[in-house]
């Protein structure tokens, strides 16, 4: 199993304890810390874990930054996943109902996994299992479905297939580069250009496109 990579604060933090106190629980688990600048967990193969407590779920949904944190994650990973640990429903003082439903509906439609969590012990089990399941062979599934046969469509479609591309990334980089050729031909700057497009984000995207 490869080692994973977790941001730097959580070396400390409980999902750690919980593996440190029942290491037989968890054979051939190994982790190294790093300045993140997304994600708290990267597991390998585009799969990374986004550690949150109830509390600071209903913060982020309360002041609009959820759609913020899910397109930087969705730049920098092919499957990100969002893990939420407490009771969120409960009613406090600063969250609202309606908010909170538009919140999982955002989620939901991005293709964002939200994954309630009872606490940190559940969370550290969870990314276990997630890391045993990165290494069984499974049938390869289909990405994307509903090919388009109009031509824009079809650029669109084109470019949605490179990692963290959203529909309206998709559209940017149209209105950048005019063509889907221009964009798999441009450098690293050029894409970083882009609006929305991070410099680690366009080196993703260049990994895939020259099979690096």
């Amino acid at each position: 199993m490869q080692p994973l990579t977790l941001d730097a604060r959580e070396l400390n933090g409980p999902v750690v304890r919980h593996w440190q106190a029942y290491p037989a629980q968890f054979p051939g688990l190994a982790w190294e810390g790093a300045e993140l600048p997304a994600a708290d967990f990267v597991l390998g193969q585009g799969v990374a874990v986004e550690r949150k407590s109830a509390m600071d779920f209903s913060l982020m949904v309360m002041d609009g930054r959820l759609a913020e944190l899910t397109a930087r994650l969705q730049l920098d990973f092919d499957h990100p996943l969002l893990v939420v640990e407490g009771d969120f429903h409960t009613g406090r003082f600063h969250s609202d109902p309606q908010k909170l439903r538009e919140a999982l509906a955002l989620l939901a439609l991005q293709a964002v996994p939200f994954i309630p969590s009872p606490g940190p012990a559940f969370t550290a089990e969870l990314i276990f299992t997630l890391m045993r399941a990165l290494e069984a062979p499974s049938a390869a599934a289909s990405l994307r479905h509903g090919r388009p046969f109009d031509p824009l469509s079809g650029r669109r479609y084109l470019l949605e297939g490179l990692p963290g591309v959203t529909e309206n990334l998709a559209r940017a980089l149209l209105r950048h580069f005019g063509s889907p050729a221009g964009v798999f031909a441009a450098g690293l700057d050029d894409l970083a250009q882009v609006p929305g497009i991070s410099p680690e984000a366009a080196v993703r995207m260049k990994r895939v496109l020259e099979g690096a």
